[in-house]
């Protein structure tokens, strides 16, 4: 009987130039992916920072417009309210808050990351009666069998522009709202 031999391999066999190239397609593919992961999570992760930063700023200037309270706010005239100007100066009429910009309508404030904002508000209205006759303020009317019973407050809307500005506009912005009771 004669014996069977088995092929013979050889010991010295490796890789071919094309199973390397087809290796290093799939490693940068999966490379590109990661990459392009980590970079849309960071910009949303700096998008939320900015977001939080505006809000927190826009409520701290809710609160120091309700510490004016609805006097404060008497005496600006009609080229500084309504829903396309933004007041001059922050708080009272009276007295200016010395970090508002007059001539630009602003407020700047610069957070920790180095990030520009810009705060603005609007005194929205629907009459400007009484005394003074600049005495701008929204009148709602509640009708009950009694009879109506008319609200009387000043509505001021906090705007926090940052990102990209442009004359009064900016690419990102953000807005809050008060009520102030006469």
């Amino acid at each position: 009987m004669t014996p069977i031999r088995m092929p013979r391999r050889r010991l010295n066999q490796g890789f071919s130039l094309v199973e390397v190239l087809v290796a290093a397609v799939i490693i940068a593919i999966v490379s590109l992916a990661a990459v392009a992961f980590y970079s849309n999570s960071r910009v949303g992760e700096i998008r939320e920072w900015q977001e939080q930063n505006a809000l927190f700023l826009a409520e701290k200037e809710v609160e120091l417009w309700q510490a004016s309270g609805y006097t404060g706010l008497a005496g600006f005239v009609a080229a500084d309210v309504g829903p396309s100007n933004f007041l001059p100066y922050g708080y009272r009429y009276g007295s200016a808050d010395p970090l508002w910009n007059v001539g630009g309508r602003y407020k700047a404030v610069n957070d920790l990351s180095g990030t520009d904002y810009r705060i603005r508000a609007h005194l929205l209205y629907s009459e400007s009666t009484g005394s003074p006759a600049n005495d701008f303020f929204v009148r709602d009317v509640f009708t009950r069998p009694g009879g109506d019973v008319n609200y009387y407050y000043r509505r001021v809307e906090v705007v926090v522009q940052w990102g990209g500005f442009s004359g009064t506009t900016s690419t990102e912005d953000m807005t809050q709202e008060t009520r102030m009771a006469r």
